[in-house]
């Protein structure tokens, strides 16, 4: 499986890297926004946290911003090869060389630098000299779908994809280990976006789940443009305060048992 992986990641020119990190990301982003999409919005189901449901054309902007996003993740991807920036990075081939044991904390390790580099550079996109240039386009999304996930402006998604550039500098990096993280990063991104929860009610008060973000929390942050800045978890968001102070109560709403449509707002 390595060994697969290590002949499949393309060197050297431009067009193999680009193809190759256009079409992982945009196969994760369809197979996981089009599940997604499939199975909550094939029909109306209760407990959306907002009542109402996406038109046409707010999934038609989403869909050509995310196509855009794709191929900027794979120009990134292409630039690094191109321009010899890879053997700068701590990229390796070879997991004895690190062993198994780090190659697989390496990516709950990838998941915290991302999760801390995501919050501090949402809140900097949620500056007013900012916003508008760098995060606008994605918040045109009110009312998220799964669809939202890569729904930025191309200087967002630069920014976005700096995420991982970050991680192949700062720590070991196996190509698989990458992988895994990414897919494990497309999942969280699009039910996030879901505009339904599917962690049990009491997850927002539990000792453990309080620190997890979930989708009622990044929904509201879509239907406001405040609070709630975090990515994978809620650590930096009750550090910094910056956590919305109903959450647990919108919480427990948006999750009740029978709760109609829009319930998510109360509190």
């Amino acid at each position: 499986m390595l060994d697969l992986v290590h002949g499949m990641v393309p060197k050297g020119p431009f067009w193999g890297p680009f193809f190759f990190g256009a079409a992982i990301f945009g196969f994760r982003y369809l197979a996981f926004a089009g599940l997604a999409f499939a199975a909550w919005y094939g029909r109306q189901r209760r407990g959306k946290l907002q009542g109402s449901m996406p038109d046409l054309p707010q999934l038609a902007r989403e869909i050509r911003y995310s196509v855009v996003a794709v191929l900027i993740f794979g120009l990134v991807n292409a630039v690094i090869a191109a321009w010899s920036i890879g053997p700068h990075t701590q990229l390796y081939f070879d997991v004895a060389q690190h062993g198994w044991a780090y190659f697989w904390l390496s990516i709950p390790l990838m998941i915290l630098v991302h999760d801390t580099y995501f919050y501090w550079t949402h809140r900097l996109m949620h500056t007013r000299a900012l916003f508008r240039t760098f995060h606008a386009v994605h918040h045109l999304s009110t009312n998220p779908t799964p669809w939202t996930a890569y729904a930025f402006h191309p200087l967002e998604s630069v920014v976005q994809a700096l995420g991982v550039v970050l991680i192949l500098f700062t720590m070991p990096s196996h190509p698989l280990a990458l992988i895994l993280f990414q897919t494990v990063s497309s999942v969280i991104n699009v039910y996030g976006h879901l505009g339904y929860e599917i962690y049990p009610r009491g997850t927002a008060g539990h000792w453990l789940g309080r620190w997890i973000n979930t989708s009622v929390a990044h929904n509201f942050h879509h239907e406001t443009a405040r609070h709630n800045y975090g990515f994978y978890f809620l650590f930096w968001d009750r550090l910094m305060g910056t956590l919305d102070p109903g959450y647990e109560a919108r919480y427990a709403a948006g999750t009740a048992e029978g709760l109609p449509a829009g319930g998510a707002r109360a509190g």
